[in-house]
């Protein structure tokens, strides 16, 4: 009887924590042609500058994001809000939650809250507002905003963000969405000049990539948490189970995903479009340091 115990325990120890292979080839892909010819505009149209706003960090141990890494240090990840700004023009992505809500997250380490402040400003600022997808780190700064009657009107979800069963962590008023329309398209989707919606479910069901045309030619992709960190791509493996479970992942559509991200960029040294993880603190002080994208940021129009 006991050895049956210690056999299902180690059979539960692998699949919960130790199993994150990835397929050998992925069934997800991008047709950056047409995401390109949907993204034409002319140069004054596009965006000029991105820029990054930190409004928490935190640290997660490092088997929660790479399957059975037991052995190396924390991973450090930031919740930032992204500008993207040209000359009469402001959007926003991703609305990391309020201090109340980020107290709840068990990895939480700092949490800056003048930049929550200020992201508020650039809320009431923005000409539009878009999230990856509909968790709490990403949306719930538009949920808990007090200007939340005034920014929804700029707030573009989808149809599947708003009817995620995630949504609920962010605690958006009760009948907010009843006369609110919803976003609703197939694959790809241009929502303004430069800029375009690409349908990724997985991580969660409302989960999508933005990418981005700027007005220097560099292109970007925000990838939103399909990886937490660029680690699962440098020792090629998914994050755990245990880790999908507790957020209602669909981790065969991750895994395609991930190996897509693994062969068209970080295992190909053509691939000239940029990765931007949602999370990734070392990844955005690279490009900072860089100069291919700026840190904090201040407000391109008076807010009303």
């Amino acid at each position: 009887m006991i050895t049956i115990i210690i056999f299902i325990l180690i059979i539960l120890f692998y699949f919960l924590l130790l199993h994150g292979s990835l397929p050998e080839k992925s069934n997800f892909d991008i047709d950056f042609i047409k995401v390109r010819q949907l993204a034409e505009a002319k140069k004054d149209e596009l965006i000029k500058s991105i820029h990054l706003l930190t409004i928490a960090t935190g640290e997660l141990p490092a088997w929660g994001v790479v399957a059975g890494d037991f052995f190396t240090d924390k991973s450090k990840i930031e919740f930032p809000c992204f500008l993207l700004a040209n000359t009469d023009k402001t959007i926003i992505i991703e609305a990391p939650y309020n201090q109340r809500l980020f107290k709840k997250f068990p990895y939480g380490k700092d949490y800056l809250k003048n930049n929550y402040e200020l992201m508020q400003k650039a809320l009431l600022d923005a000409d539009m507002i878009l999230a990856t997808h509909e968790h709490w780190d990403h949306v719930g700064g538009i949920a808990q905003s007090h200007h939340l009657d005034k920014i929804l009107k700029k707030v573009i979800l989808t149809k599947e963000q708003i009817e995620g069963r995630t949504i609920t962590d962010a605690e958006f008023p009760n009948g907010i969405f009843k006369n609110y329309r919803p976003l609703n398209y197939d694959k790809y989707h241009c929502i303004t000049p430069g800029i375009v919606l690409i349908k990724t479910p997985g991580h969660s069901t409302g989960h999508q990539f933005i990418f981005v045309k700027l007005q220097n030619g560099i292109e970007f992709l925000f990838t939103g948490d399909v990886v937490w960190t660029n680690r699962n791509f440098e020792k090629h493996k998914n994050r755990p189970w245990l880790a999908s479970i507790k957020r209602l992942e669909n981790r065969k559509q991750i895994a395609h995903q991930m190996q897509y991200l693994y062969d068209e960029f970080y295992n190909n040294e053509n691939q000239k479009i940029l990765l931007m993880s949602t999370h990734d603190t070392k990844q955005h002080e690279d490009y900072i340091n860089k100069g291919l994208i700026n840190k904090n940021f201040k407000l391109h129009k008076e807010t009303k």
